[in-house]
C-alpha cells in the first residue's frame, strides 16, 4: 500500500447536504431525503478519481461525548440541533459505505480527527490524503499527509500541503492549534483570548512561534493585547488543548483492512434502493467465452425455439432508430440489419412462427410496423415475465442487473447518444446487444419456470400477456386533439399569467424575474421582509404555501405557477407531441410502477388534472372524429370498494352493496350521529379518512391535510378503525406479513418486494410500513382494470363493433364510438367491467360521453 485517504465522514455530510439543501433537494419516491448522500458520494467519487487511493477509511463521530468535554463541559456546547432531514441520512450513508466495501469506524470518547490524525502519524511511510471541510486537520499536514479541503459546494477541492499551507497562511501546519488557542472557535465553542481575531493571532504567532512562547515574551506586549492575553490566559492554554487533535489511539484493526480496489459491485443494489440510478457502476465485462457474432443479409432456418430482440437507440416514441435484429442461436448470434430484414422471405417466415419469443414484445411490434414488416404474435415477453419477478427495478438497467446480465455498457447510456451519433451509437449498440441476446437466450427457460415457482405465471398469462396487443392497438391509434383548441386555452392562460405578473410586480414594486429563484427570493425576503424562509431563503411552493395569509403577492405567485405549469406542460408539452395524423399517441408502460398500475409518457396523458376548472380544460382539446363521440367508464371508488372486499370489513361491504355514499356512512360512524345528521364539513373529513387509510396515511400525515392538530388526528384514525375493525385488523396483518415475506401481495399474487420495511432507518421503514398497506389494495384495482380492458376488448372483437380503446387513465376507459354504436357501446363496456371480478362488494361504472373528453368527463 502506498497511497491512503482518510475521509472526516460528519464534516463531509455537514458539507454535502448544506451545500446541495437549496439548489438540489433531493429524495426518493417516497420521500426519504438523499441530498447530502448523493453530495457525499460525489464529493468521495471526485477525491478517488483525484488520489487514486490503495486503501480508504471513513472515520465519524460516534455522537458522544469526549475527553474534551470532561475538561471544558460547554465544548461544542453552542451547535444547533440538527435538521430531522440530514439526521435521517446518517444511517443512509453508513449503509452506503457497507454496501461499497468502504472500511468506516467509530468509537466513543474520541472524535473522527482523532482517528484521522492517529491513522496518518502512525503510518509516516504512506502518502496520506486527508478530505475534510474541517480546518482543524490542517494541523495534521506534513511530510508525508497533505488536506484535500473542501472549500465551496462540493466541488470545489483545494490541496494542502505544508509548501501551499505555509504560502497560505505564513505558519507552519501545526500552529493550527495555537492559532486556536488565541483566536479560539465559535463552531466549536472554543472560548480563545476574547476580542483577539485571526490577523492579530496569526501576527502573533508569526512573532512568537506558539502560546506558550507569546506568554514567555507578554512582557514585550504592550497596551490592550497584553490585558486581552493576561485576562485569558488559561483559556488560551486551554483552547490549544482542546484544539489540538489526539494522534496515539490504538485501533482494533489492520492497515490492510483498508484495502480498496474500488467500490464493490452489491453498490448498485444501494444506487438503485435510493434511486441513484445515474451512479450505478458500468458492468464492464461481458462472458470470457463468448458465442461469435455473425453479421448476415440472408436469413438460415432457425431451429425451435427462436427468440428476436431488435436493435435501436430510442430517446422517446418519435426518435426510435432502428439498426436491426439480433437472432441468437445455440452456435452464433446473429445480426441482420433492418434493410436486408425487409427483403429477406425467410425473415418474414421467422415472424410467422408461433415460438418466437422476445424482449418487450409491443415495442417490437411498433418498430416492424414502422418498416413495412408484418407484426408478430410473440409466444413470450421476457421484459413483462422479468419485471413480474424483480418488480422493484422498474428501469432496463436495473432489470439487467436483477438478471445478473452483464454489459460493456449501459442501455441508459445509448439511449442519450445524440442524433448526428448515430452511426457511432450503432456501433456501440452492437456488441451491447450481442452480449443482452446471448445471455437472455440462456435464461429464457430460467425465466419462466421461475414465474411458476413464484406463482406468478397466471398473471403473466392470463393479465400481462394478453394485455400487450390491446396496448399496441391504443398506441397505434392514438387520440385526435384540436391544435387549434390548444392554441385557445394557450392565449387564454398566457393573458391570466401576464396579468398575474403585473399584479407581482406592483406588489414588489420593481419587475424582476419571477422564475428566478435567487431574485424571487430577494423580493420576498429582503425587499418585503417577510420571514419563513431564514437562512433557507426557499421559494419552493411548500415553503410559499406556509406563508400564505402573510402578504397577498404569496397567494398570487402561486396562482401565477399554476397557470405557467399548464403552459408548459399541458400547451406548450402536449403539441411537440401532435404527429401529422393531428393525434396524440402516447406509450403505456407496463414496467414502470411497483404497484402495476399502466403509466403513460410521451407525453403523459394520465397527468391531466381534473382537480381544478382550469387542469380540465385542457381535455377540451381532445375530440372525437366527425360522426364519433368520446365515451367515457369510470369505476367508482374501486380501490375502497377493494379494500372492503379484501379486509372483509362487513359495515363498508354492506354499505356498497346497499349503494350508500360510503363517506356519509364513514363520518355517520366515526362521529357517532344518524346519516341524516352528517354534516357537508363531516364528510369532507371522512373522505380524506377514507383515502387516507387506503395508502397508509399517518396521524401526522392527515393532521397537515385537514390542517388540524395531531391528536385530533389520531382521535379520527382510532375513531375509525373502532368502527372498522377488520381494517385495522388487515392492515397490521399486512405489515406483520410483509416484515416477515419481505414482500406483499395482490389477489393475482402480483408481489411488490419491500425491503424497506426491515431498515435499520426508521423513515425508511415507516415507509415501509405505508408501502405494504397500500400496495395489495392499490395494485389489485390495476389488475382489475387490466382484466376490465381484456374483457371489453373481447366483447368488442364478439359484437364485432368498429368503437376502439383509446385511452387508460387509472381507473378511467376512454372509447372512441360511432354514433350509432353508442348504445350498444354503453351497455357492453358497462357489463364487461362490472363482471370483470367477483368481489364481496358489487363494481361499479359510470358511463358518460360527449364531442371531447372534458364532456365524456
Amino acid at each position: 500500500m502506498k497511497k491512503l485517504m482518510l475521509l472526516d465522514g460528519n464534516s463531509m455530510l455537514f458539507r454535502a447536504y448544506y451545500a446541495t439543501l437549496y439548489t438540489h433537494r433531493m429524495s426518493t419516491s417516497n420521500g426519504i431525503p438523499t441530498n447530502a448522500v448523493f453530495g457525499f458520494i460525489m464529493m468521495l467519487k471526485k477525491a478517488l478519481d483525484l488520489i487514486q487511493p490503495d486503501g480508504l477509511l471513513v472515520a465519524w463521530d460516534a455522537g458522544k461525548k469526549t475527553f474534551r468535554h470532561e475538561k471544558y463541559e460547554a465544548y461544542k456546547g453552542t451547535r444547533k440541533p440538527l435538521d430531522e432531514e440530514l439526521i435521517v441520512q446518517f444511517p443512509i450513508v453508513r449503509e452506503f459505505l457497507d454496501e461499497a466495501g468502504i472500511f468506516r469506524y467509530e468509537i466513543e470518547g474520541y472524535e473522527a480527527d482523532d482517528i484521522i490524525g492517529s491513522m496518518a502519524k502512525s503510518h509516516p511511510e504512506l502518502q496520506t490524503t486527508i478530505l475534510t471541510s474541517d480546518r482543524d486537520l490542517l494541523q495534521l499536514v506534513d511530510a508525508s499527509t497533505s488536506v484535500l479541503l473542501m472549500k465551496k459546494g462540493i466541488s470545489d477541492m483545494d490541496l494542502m500541503n505544508v509548501k501551499h499551507f505555509k504560502e497560505k497562511y505564513q505558519l507552519d501546519p501545526m500552529q493550527i492549534i495555537d492559532l486556536k488557542g488565541l483566536m479560539g472557535d465559535s463552531s466549536d465553542n472554543i472560548p480563545g483570548v476574547s476580542g483577539i481575531g485571526e490577523k492579530t493571532a496569526s501576527k502573533l504567532l508569526q512573532q512568537y512561534q506558539s502560546v506558550e512562547n507569546v506568554f514567555d515574551h507578554i512582557d514585550d506586549i504592550k497596551g490592550k493585547l497584553k490585558e486581552k492575553l493576561l485576562h485569558d490566559k488559561e483559556l488560551a492554554f486551554l483552547s490549544k488543548e482542546l484544539a489540538t487533535i489526539y494522534t496515539q489511539m490504538e485501533f482494533p484493526f489492520q492497515l490492510e483492512d483498508l484495502k480498496f480496489e474500488g467500490m464493490q459491485d452489491s453498490v448498485n443494489a444501494f444506487f438503485q434502493k435510493y434511486e441513484m440510478r445515474s451512479l450505478m457502476n458500468e458492468r464492464q465485462s461481458v462472458k470470457k467465452e463468448s458465442l461469435p457474432l455473425k453479421t448476415i443479409s440472408t436469413l438460415p432456418e432457425i431451429e425451435h425455439p427462436a427468440l428476436l430482440i431488435p436493435v435501436c437507440t430510442k430517446e422517446n416514441f418519435l426518435t426510435q432508430k432502428l439498426y436491426g435484429f439480433m437472432i441468437p442461436t445455440s452456435q452464433e448470434v446473429l445480426y441482420i440489419s433492418i434493410e436486408s430484414a425487409m427483403e429477406d422471405q425467410n425473415f418474414k417466415v421467422l415472424l410467422n412462427r408461433k415460438d418466437l419469443s422476445t424482449w418487450d414484445a409491443k415495442e417490437c411490434n411498433h418498430l416492424l410496423e414502422r418498416y413495412g414488416l408484418p407484426t408478430v404474435s410473440f409466444k413470450e415477453d421476457l421484459h413483462i415475465a422479468s419485471f413480474l419477478l424483480h418488480s422493484q427495478a422498474t428501469d432496463q438497467d436495473a432489470l439487467m442487473m436483477a438478471l445478473n446480465i452483464e454489459l460493456t455498457e449501459s442501455f441508459h447510456e445509448l439511449s442519450k447518444k445524440k442524433k448526428d451519433q448515430e452511426a457511432y451509437a450503432c456501433s456501440r449498440m452492437l456488441p451491447v446487444m450481442h452480449a443482452f441476446s446471448e445471455q437472455l437466450q440462456e435464461k429464457e427457460s430460467e425465466i419462466l419456470e421461475e414465474l411458476k415457482r413464484e406463482e406468478l405465471f397466471e398473471l403473466y398469462e392470463t393479465i400481462e400477456k394478453p394485455l400487450i396487443p390491446i396496448l399496441f392497438e391504443m398506441e397505434k391509434e392514438g387520440i385526435d386533439i384540436q391544435e387549434s383548441t390548444l392554441d385557445a386555452i394557450g392565449e387564454e392562460v398566457s393573458r391570466k399569467m401576464t396579468d398575474l405578473s403585473n399584479q407581482i410586480y406592483e406588489y414588489a414594486n420593481k419587475i424582476f424575474n419571477i422564475n428566478s429563484p435567487k431574485q424571487l427570493a430577494i423580493v420576498l425576503y429582503d425587499d418585503l421582509g417577510l420571514k419563513g424562509g431564514g437562512k433557507k431563503r426557499s421559494t419552493s411552493a411548500e415553503v410559499l404555501e406556509k406563508l400564505l395569509g402573510v402578504h397577498p403577492i404569496i397567494e398570487t405567485l402561486l396562482e401565477y405557477r399554476k397557470f405557467s405549469k399548464i403552459m408548459s406542460t399541458y400547451i406548450d408539452g402536449l403539441k411537440k407531441h401532435i404527429r401529422t395524423d393531428h393525434k396524440i399517441h402516447t406509450t403505456f408502460n407496463q414496467t414502470m410502477t411497483q404497484t402495476g398500475r399502466l403509466s403513460s409518457s410521451d407525453p403523459n396523458l394520465q397527468n391531466i388534472s381534473v382537480r381544478d376548472q382550469e387542469g380540465r380544460e385542457i381535455r377540451k382539446a381532445f375530440v372525437a372524429p366527425p360522426g364519433c363521440v368520446l365515451l367515457s367508464a369510470d369505476y367508482s371508488q374501486i380501490e375502497l370498494r377493494m379494500l372492503a372486499h379484501m379486509a372483509n370489513e362487513e359495515h363498508m361491504i354492506q354499505a356498497f352493496i346497499h349503494d350508500e355514499d360510503i363517506h356519509n356512512k364513514t363520518a355517520s360512524l366515526i362521529y357517532h350521529c344518524d346519516l341524516k345528521d352528517v354534516s357537508s364539513s363531516m364528510r369532507r373529513v371522512a373522505k380524506t379518512v377514507n383515502f387516507g387509510i387506503v395508502y397508509g396515511q399517518t396521524a401526522f400525515g392527515l393532521s397537515t391535510q385537514l390542517h388540524i392538530t395531531r391528536k385530533e388526528a389520531t382521535e379520527f384514525m382510532n375513531s375509525y378503525f373502532e368502527s372498522y375493525p377488520n381494517i385495522h385488523r388487515y392492515m397490521n396483518h399486512l405489515i406483520q406479513d410483509c416484515q416477515e415475506k419481505g414482500y406483499v401481495e395482490t389477489l393475482f399474487h402480483r408481489r411488490r418486494q419491500i425491503p424497506e420495511i426491515n431498515d435499520k432507518n426508521f423513515m425508511t421503514r415507516e415507509f415501509g410500513k405505508r408501502a405494504a398497506m397500500n400496495a395489495p389494495v392499490q395494485g389489485s384495482a390495476a389488475d382489475l382494470i387490466k382484466i376490465a380492458m381484456i374483457r371489453v376488448d373481447k366483447a368488442m372483437k364478439e359484437a364485432g363493433v368498429s368503437s376502439k380503446l383509446l385511452l387508460q387513465i387509472h381507473d378511467e376507459l376512454i372509447f372512441m364510438v360511432p354514433e350509432n354504436e353508442l348504445e350498444c357501446m354503453v351497455s357492453l363496456v358497462k357489463e364487461a367491467m362490472e363482471n370483470a371480478m367477483t368481489l364481496r362488494v358489487p363494481l361499479k361504472a359510470s358511463i358518460q360521453s360527449g364531442k371531447t373528453w372534458y364532456e365524456a368527463k
